[in-house]
């Protein structure tokens, strides 16, 4: 089970998990665009036996999600897998920023995990198997300038993914947290349009040789699915570079800011 599955990583997973065989519930506000994904995984699935069931779902809502659970459960019989997936990035200085839009990108981002992957833990604990996946990010380990909001919701599903890979490790269930860079996806067409500072949003100029496929990083968790792990980090070279910021955070934060600049950045001088 999938969420924000209509377009990125979620609907690059999905497909790639329906072309593995896997039978796939995928859920996203953005039905039409669902629907559309939904009829991509059963191509991929033709011959693998994989197909996918699309539900409409806003992880903002408790009972949206509780009825996404409810109609896996229906569909399937059972739920193995539960992918939180969905979410959005904001461009904007942590000073300038409004109170609504920091709660809004918390009620997605984060609390819309916690939403699902609770639900789905009570699913998952009285059989005492299953593998729950949250889509985190590198911007875990740092806080990135001008994204500085979107790094802190990626931080605290990272912590919480942490929390519950110790607290049900006796119980069956994997717990791993993802954690990609930028990928050619339409995520900062998005950034900008929801952001107030639409000039200089940086990512959409970013060269394409420093973002990710999304196939590469759906081939990553399909891996993972099938022997899982602790954390996914689809670029290990940034794995590293990110330790170094995390044990030099005054560096970290200079080269940051340089990087930003060279990017321009709008807001940072």
């Amino acid at each position: 089970m999938i969420t924000g599955a209509s377009s990125g990583i979620g609907a690059a997973t999905a497909v790639a998990c329906a072309a593995a065989g896997m039978r796939v519930v995928i859920s996203a506000r953005r039905v039409e665009k669902l629907e559309e994904v939904a009829r991509r995984c059963d191509e991929a699935g033709n011959t693998s036996g994989g197909r996918a069931i699309a539900v409409a779902c806003d992880v903002r809502r408790d009972e949206d999600v509780q009825r996404l659970i409810e109609r896996a459960l229906l569909e399937t019989g059972r739920l193995d897998v539960a992918f939180a997936n969905a979410g959005y990035g904001l461009f904007g200085s942590i000073a300038e920023m409004t109170d609504a839009q920091m709660r809004d990108i918390f009620e997605t981002n984060y609390f819309g995990t916690v939403r699902l992957v609770q639900a789905a833990a009570k699913v998952m604990r009285p059989r005492k198997s299953g593998h729950i996946l949250i889509c985190s990010s590198a911007c875990s380990e740092i806080g990135l300038p001008m994204y500085g909001a979107y790094a802190a919701t990626k931080a605290a599903q990272d912590s919480i993914g942490g929390a519950m890979r110790a607290e049900l490790a006796g119980e069956g269930i994997a717990v791993t947290t993802i954690h990609p860079i930028g990928t050619r996806t339409a995520f900062f067409e998005v950034v900008e349009q929801v952001s107030e500072k639409r000039r200089g949003v940086v990512g959409l100029n970013t060269p394409r040789h420093m973002m990710h496929p999304v196939e590469k990083v759906a081939q990553r968790i399909v891996k993972c699915l099938r022997r899982p792990r602790p954390e996914v980090w689809p670029s290990v070279l940034t794995r590293y570079a990110l330790a170094l910021t995390t044990a030099f955070p005054g560096l970290g934060a200079w080269a940051m800011r340089r990087a930003m600049k060279r990017r321009g950045a709008a807001g940072v001088q």
